[in-house]
């Protein structure tokens, strides 16, 4: 297809016309392979009048994708496919009218990306049995056995938190384990971790917090991070209505990469009895291009025999066939590729649970899949559990910078999430 277009699009792009992602960089926009076409100069310019699906072209002059996405999957869908015929097709406007062409069309890299949507809740699942069973031994679970996927396992995120692809990571600062290194006595010069050395007028409470308790205030040493996926919600529910399975993907409008940072040894104390709090609230990031479950359609695949309470069971039970990968820079270290087969849970079957209880979905809400990792040493998607099979694997230094990437398919027709990035900065003490 990238042929058909009026402007260039790589074969290795992941964002061909099969795709059409939704995006921001000052408007709404589309990407299409290197370039962003400009959704609100089209809208000026009553380009959508002649679209096939009757809608208010306003909510392309908004700042956010949330009056978009709150018209229904019928009326994006029919935009979406407007938007291939106005490149693919030599009647459209964009092919008769080259001044047009030139005023709606931005080059990606001249553009800076922001949220796509204002979000107002941000839910993460837990997806990945291996993650689970990695990580609910190495935080002072114990022999403790408990059951993470019966019923499913969730919890709130924070919202104002969650930052675009790009935007830096500053190392957070939390209630840690005293090492046995840590001078305890004002006299002494500095108080120092492995990572950081705290000044020497480093306050009395806290010199006084880690001689009576074996914690002290310090920049976390174990910055870690979650290679997922996450879905936002476009038509909203009413409160106390709960949406079944089959009915949950008219309610969710796309899919982008989600990376939520982690300190562990911040995470250690938080975890029982109520799990992490400073541990995860301190940023999360995604990508910024929107891919519609239109664009994924093709990709959808029968997702693996498995037990499911009885109000989660999905006759078309399906998955999408996404890889995801990521890795760390410089050197690419931390290497790992997995994909979303390894989610116990559909995207269905988390947003039906979701409002089990009458909870109310919101445009713009967001829910993570949890971590992806596999079975396999190579897809594992956070680094603590890499470290238990590669022990030269450290966790994110200062500087470090994390990549992460995701597509359906191959070539041509590629059907691709961009990336989801994030450099470390030493923390702010």
């Amino acid at each position: 297809m990238a042929s058909q277009s009026i402007i260039p699009i790589p074969a290795d792009s992941p964002f061909s016309l099969a795709n059409i992602p939704f995006g921001i960089f000052s408007t709404q926009s589309q990407a299409i392979g290197e370039h962003i076409l400009d959704l609100k100069v089209l809208a000026l310019e009553g380009i959508f009048t002649n679209c096939e699906v009757a809608f208010s072209s306003d909510v392309f002059t908004h700042t956010t994708l949330n009056a978009f996405a709150a018209l229904g999957r019928r009326t994006t869908s029919g935009v979406r496919i407007y938007i291939q015929s106005l490149f693919s097709q030599s009647s459209s406007p964009l092919h008769s009218n080259p001044s047009l062409l030139e005023r709606c069309i931005v080059k990606q890299r001249e553009a800076t990306m922001h949220l796509p949507f204002d979000i107002g809740d941000f839910t993460d699942f837990t997806s990945s049995k291996t993650h689970a069973k990695n990580t609910h031994s190495g935080h002072g679970h114990g022999g403790v056995d408990v059951d993470m996927f019966h019923p499913p396992r969730a919890a709130s995120g924070r919202a104002s938190t969650i930052i675009p692809s790009g935007l830096p990571i500053v190392r957070p600062v939390g209630h840690l384990p005293l090492s046995s290194d840590v001078p305890l006595t004002t006299s002494e010069a500095h108080i120092r971790s492995p990572s950081t050395i705290l000044p020497a007028d480093t306050p009395a409470e806290s010199r006084t917090l880690a001689r009576t308790t074996g914690f002290i205030l310090a920049p976390t040493n174990e910055l870690d991070v979650e290679l997922e996926l996450a879905f936002f919600i476009g038509v909203p529910t009413e409160h106390f209505e709960r949406v079944p399975v089959e009915k949950a993907e008219d309610h969710i409008f796309g899919v982008v990469l989600l990376n939520d940072w982690s300190a562990r040894d911040i995470q250690n104390p938080e975890t029982l009895p109520f799990g992490a709090f400073n541990a995860k609230n301190f940023a999360s990031t995604i990508s910024p291009w929107v891919i519609t479950l239109d664009a994924l359609e093709p990709f959808k695949i029968a997702h693996d025999i498995r037990r499911v309470p009885s109000y989660l069971v999905d006759k078309g039970d399906v998955t999408y066939d996404i890889s995801v990968a990521m890795e760390v820079i410089p050197g690419k270290w931390g290497m790992a590729r997995s994909s979303l087969r390894n989610s116990y849970w559909t995207f269905r079957q988390m947003l039906s649970f979701h409002t089990l209880s009458g909870c109310r979905m919101r445009t713009g809400d967001l829910i993570g899949t949890g971590t992806l990792s596999g079975e396999d040493p190579t897809s594992l998607c956070s680094l603590i559990e890499q470290r238990k099979h590669f022990p030269g694997r450290m966790f994110l230094q200062d500087s470090d910078e994390v990549v992460f990437r995701a597509w359906c398919g191959s070539f041509q027709g590629r059907v691709g999430f961009g990336e989801c990035r994030g450099v470390v900065l030493p923390a702010i003490l």
